[in-house]
């Protein structure tokens, strides 16, 4: 009969994995064995925790209701300590692998899609003899399978299952597209050597390739490398000769690696089964929406909008973009958005109106509704009742009724404005004023008491006054319940870690400014982007983004050249009297205050037709937290 070898302590399967000091062990073990003991203990055991009487101790401190655990989470995360449990209930050394770098001939030992497939991570190779971390230690078959894989005697290490994740991607270097370029395996065989043109004539089914597993793990890791690059969104082209995959990261488009043409029906496939769409209709563009839990990012909650369009590239090809919209990487509140002292002030002057309604213009993807988002956030109170109208519901709210229209099924805009009247709101937001009927439904809404936010496209804040009044709505309207327009961009921030200063030349301020007269201090410093950036920005010079803005506050001087139905120029002309500060003047503070470049500034504004009447445009006017590094999401 074999009896049952003694399970070690938690502390000494924490010395053995070198995830605790000798010093920090002798302190825990001392602290064992006379800070929470009531029994006079013997000095000959007082160091030996392999002794009868130690184990005797942990009985004692286990029955007073004190564990070694509670001792240990002093010292170690609540992570480490469970991985510790792990390897004491079943006997296995663990390794944490968050700061591990695994040898490169133990990573040649296996291949990256097997890997990542299994979860597995080869961390070093002595003679023929593997250690391998894994994290499920009852999976008797895996087991056997990375032996025959390797051809190596394998030494098992239990790890924790994202901290694996995390490993296989640091470690092999290799993003989605190169895991289903390593290899296809599962129902279909070696797929990977196949031409597109050929998988016919071998028989194979596409839909196969739809649940292989190298195909389902490498779209979910598509996902997951996205929302690590910060990226707004993934678009998936096909091409006759290629399969091109781009993130948009900071409103940039950037290439990805990419994976074989000829999966590109699997890959589109598999992201219809997520977004519970129609697999099988390549006819016609569909849209739907994926919601899922990233477990290597803690948990991180993302919600997907999903779009796919049929285009002419091969047969039966589809142009897929998924929107990502990161719940946690957004944080919705006037002082996030990058405002001045000034214009932070007349946001608040605007949404604090008891009525009226206020607008947001820009083109796609300049903030609109972040920006809306954060007014709301700012007035939400438990003595107000707000309601949205959207197509569609970007990001939930909490504390406020969202609805989403459905234009197929005559639930518009317009036709939505009439009946939330009827639910009592005080506070009202419509995603977009597209057409004549919204606006007037907007107008009648703000003339019964209620304030209203709403989008507009156009290219300026003065311009938005203009544009509904070509819509077919009567100035007189327009005039009375228009109190303020948001105009914004979206600029890259410079990286910090990695920009370089300099003194502005006078021909690169005649390019910002024109022919206007603007003095420039002699000692002005102002960043410029590193070309190739550096480990901070992934290479790009630019790490997340600030807002721009212009903002009109309606004035009765705008109101009553606009009842004269004004141009857009004459409309911009008093409110810059007036003292409203231009899209390129906000631009060139943040240069100033060193969030931007000139060049991202140039990119985004066009140049004032008008003259700078003092050099104040050039000195920093900060809001709050004006300074520091939070991004706005591009909504």
């Amino acid at each position: 009969m074999y009896g049952t070898a003694p399970k070690k302590s938690l502390v000494d399967v924490l010395r053995d994995a070198n995830l605790i000091s000798d010093e920090i062990y002798q302190e825990i073990h001392e602290k064992i064995l006379e800070g929470w003991v009531k029994k006079p203990i013997q000095s000959d055991q007082s160091a030996d925790s392999d002794s009868e009487s130690y184990k005797q101790i942990l009985e004692e401190i286990e029955q007073a209701g004190e564990s070694e655990e509670e001792i240990l989470s002093e010292y170690v995360s609540p992570k480490v300590l469970e991985l510790a449990k792990k390897g004491r209930e079943s006997g296995t050394s663990i390794m944490h692998l968050e700061d591990l770098n695994p040898e490169e001939d133990a990573l040649n030992k296996v291949p990256p899609s097997f890997a990542y497939r299994n979860k597995v991570v080869p961390v070093r190779l002595d003679g023929n003899v593997l250690t391998v971390a894994i994290a499920d230690i009852n999976d008797i078959m895996l087991i056997d399978e990375i032996g025959y894989v390797t051809e190596c005697e394998i030494d098992l290490r239990i790890a924790d299952e994202d901290d694996i994740s995390e490993a296989i991607v640091r470690s092999y270097g290799r993003d989605a597209a190169s895991l289903l370029s390593a290899g296809i395996k599962g129902p279909v065989g070696a797929a990977s050597t196949i031409e597109r043109a050929s998988i016919e004539d071998f028989g194979i089914d596409e839909r196969d390739l739809t649940e292989d597993p190298t195909v389902v793990d490498a779209v979910s890791q598509m996902i997951i490398d996205a929302v690590r690059a910060g990226a707004s969104d993934i678009h998936i082209e096909p091409y006759p000769e290629e399969l091109k995959i781009r993130f948009r990261v900071d409103g940039v488009l950037e290439d990805q690696e990419q994976p074989p043409a000829y999966l590109q029906s699997a890959i589109t496939s598999r992201i219809k089964i997520m977004a519970d769409m129609d697999v099988a209709e390549r006819r016609l563009p569909q849209d739907g929406k994926i919601n899922t839990e990233i477990g290597s990012l803690g948990g991180r909650q993302i919600d997907l909008r999903v779009s796919t369009v049929p285009t002419v590239a091969t047969q039966h090809s589809e142009s897929v973009v998924l929107r990502i919209l990161d719940r946690q990487s957004i944080e919705f509140g006037l002082t996030q958005l990058g405002l001045t002292d000034e214009n932070y002030d007349l946001f608040q002057r605007m949404i604090h109106r008891p009525h009226g309604i206020i607008l947001a213009t820009g083109p796609t993807g300049s903030g609109k509704t972040t920006s809306l988002y954060a007014c709301l956030k700012e007035i939400n109170t438990p003595e107000v009742k707000i309601i949205t109208l959207e197509d569609p519901v970007e990001y939930e709210l909490e504390g406020i009724n969202q609805i989403q229209v459905n234009p197929e099924i005559g639930f518009t805009f317009a036709n939505g404005l009439r009946h939330i009247l009827r639910q009592d709101p005080d506070k009202v937001l419509v995603g977009e004023i597209r057409d004549e009927e919204t606006a007037e439904m907007a107008i009648h809404t703000s003339l019964t008491g209620h304030l209203v936010f709403s989008t507009l496209h156009t290219n300026d804040a003065p311009g938005a006054i203009t544009r509904l009044i070509d819509m077919g709505v009567e100035p007189y309207l327009v005039t009375s319940t228009v109190e303020g327009i948001i105009a914004q961009r979206l600029a890259r921030r410079v990286c910090k870690a990695c920009c370089t200063w300099y003194t502005p030349s006078a021909e690169e301020i005649s390019v910002l400014f024109g022919s206007n007269g603007v003095n420039i201090p002699t000692d002005l410093r102002i960043p410029r982007a590193n070309d190739d950036g550096c480990n901070e920005c992934r290479g790009r010079g630019y790490r997340g983004r600030i807002g721009i803005f212009e903002v009109l506050f309606m004035t009765e001087e705008i109101r009553a050249l606009a009842l004269k139905q004004a141009s857009t120029s004459e409309l911009r002309q008093l409110a810059v009297k007036l003292g409203m500060k231009s899209l390129r003047e906000d631009g060139w503070q943040k240069v100033v205050a060193g969030h931007t470049t000139v060049s991202e500034v140039l990119k985004l504004t066009q140049e004032d037709a008008y003259n700078y009447e003092d050099e104040n445009t050039v000195h920093l006017q900060t809001g709050p937290e004006f300074g520091t590094d939070s991004s706005i999401s591009a909504q």
